[in-house]
């Protein structure tokens, strides 16, 4: 099974790498992990004023940032079976093609907690991977 693992430095990204290693013959032992980190997307009106070349860059350092940590985690659990895929634009868009892309079966998605309440006043990256998929989504709180 491919399992897509978005990520994106917070304390709640490690909460659900942390989670998935409790519980590795579940989650990751025989499974294919996809470690999917998207860079929020630098507005049109200011990426007309760079380079492509300075925009890759800038978003490849941004995404090794949180990549980075990811893979020494990884390697410290002797996990060695996952690829990673850097994107850039709306996340939550984002981590579905992101998904689609590697053909998951299972989306792992870190969470704030805000609860219900707070999510309907300000929505979350998790409320719309959640509206928009057929794909399970385990929510790590």
């Amino acid at each position: 099974m491919n399992i897509l693992i978005a990520v994106d430095g917070s304390k709640h990204t490690q909460k659900a790498l942390d989670y998935l290693v409790k519980h590795r013959e579940t989650f990751v032992d025989k499974h294919q992990l996809v470690v999917a980190h998207v860079c929020v997307g630098i507005t049109a009106n200011a990426a007309r004023h760079l380079s492509k070349e300075v925009l890759k860059d800038h978003y490849s350092e941004e995404s090794s940032k949180v990549i980075g940590p990811v893979k020494a985690f990884f390697e410290s659990k002797q996990i060695t079976n996952f690829r990673v895929e850097e994107r850039h634009g709306h996340v939550a868009e984002e981590i579905l093609k992101a998904a689609t892309s590697a053909q998951a079966e299972l989306i792992v998605l870190g969470t704030h907690g805000h609860g219900i309440f707070g999510r309907a006043l300000m929505g979350s990256v998790a409320t719309k991977v959640v509206a928009e998929t057929d794909i399970t989504v385990l929510l790590v709180q």
